[in-house]
């Protein structure tokens, strides 16, 4: 497996396919109800309202947005020299990644977060400067903005990006000031709608209390429907270590980069105390999962065998998780 996603790239697309054929399945078979967002949304909300009653159609864009999205996330890195040119492993992954838990197989607020969050991350990285342009930043801050009317929960990307002033040494007031008013632009826009619509101390109530209300959920549940959650859990802590112990290899900007695409793992860590544990909403880790598991499995070790066994334990972990849930 691991030979085939440094080689051929056909032989890779099929894999790709087969495997979210394989993961998806069963949601075309018995519909997953489009998940229900409890926390202020107001952009998916209309996604939801949209096809709240047609789960298979539901099941399909999202399906056709999983398959896009890491085709997209793939080819951000392979633009910027994190991973062969040749190798679609990325993609694999973020398509495992996003369908890990059955219930996850529709259209979920992540799922449209994910792309902001990918958006975001191509006006941040770096194509071998060390500065940041005032466009890129409030590109980058614009799509943060949006993704919190996506999914009030979201906003804890606010909390990495602003490591990315650290990363870019962005201390100027100017920077600052660009930064926050791309955060803030969208909302400008939408509470102007509210205000129009008489709505505006509704809606501010109800985010005062969704930013406050921590809905952090552990199900108690046997070991083996544990594992897979584990299992998730140790292989990106290991590829995290591996990338933490090896990133003073890389020059500059490829530190900058490998530092960018990995600090969302910062906000997935936060947005648990939305969610829950157990199941593990795979979704939001996603990016930082592909990205890191990626360099990890595609490194080069004298024991060949134990990438090729990880990556069939991964894709054996997704689909058990898929078929007994």
């Amino acid at each position: 497996m691991i030979r085939l996603f440094k080689q051929s790239t056909l032989g890779q697309i099929l894999v790709i396919f087969l495997t979210a054929m394989l993961l998806w399945a069963k949601a075309f078979i018995t519909p997953v109800d489009t998940a229900v967002c409890n926390y202020f949304s107001p952009l998916y909300g209309l996604v939801f309202g949209w096809l709240s009653d047609l789960p298979r159609l539901a099941t399909a864009i999202a399906l056709m947005l999983t398959l896009v999205e890491g085709a997209w996330f793939n080819l951000i890195l392979t633009n910027h020299k994190m991973t062969k040119a040749n190798s679609l492993m990325p993609m694999l992954l973020y398509v495992v990644a996003m369908s890990w838990n059955y219930e996850l197989l529709t259209m979920t607020p992540m799922l449209l977060v994910n792309a902001f969050v990918l958006a975001s991350c191509s006006q941040l990285l770096s194509d071998g400067t060390t500065s940041l342009t005032v466009g890129n930043n409030f590109n980058a801050s614009f799509f943060i903005g949006l993704m919190v009317l996506c999914y009030l929960p979201s906003i804890c990307y606010i909390v990495p990006f602003l490591f990315v002033f650290v990363i870019y040494k962005l201390y100027r007031w100017r920077d600052i000031v660009v930064s926050v008013l791309g955060l803030i632009a969208p909302s400008i826009i939408f509470f102007t709608y509210a205000f129009m619509c008489d709505k505006l101390d509704y809606y501010l109530i109800l985010i005062q209390y969704d930013l406050l209300n921590f809905r952090f959920h552990f199900e108690i549940v046997s070991f083996l429907r544990l594992l897979p959650t584990l299992v998730f859990l140790l292989i990106l802590v290991a590829a995290l270590f591996r990338q933490l112990v090896s990133i003073g290899e890389n020059i500059v900007h490829q530190r900058i980069n490998t530092g960018i695409v990995t600090l969302p793992l910062m906000a997935s860590i936060l947005l648990t105390s939305y969610s829950q544990f157990q199941p593990l909403d795979t979704q939001s880790f996603v990016i930082p999962f592909s990205f890191l598991v990626t360099r990890f499995l595609m490194a080069e070790r004298k024991r060949h065998w134990v990438n090729e066994t990880l990556i069939w334990i991964v894709l054996a972990c997704a689909l058990i998780n898929v078929l007994t849930n």
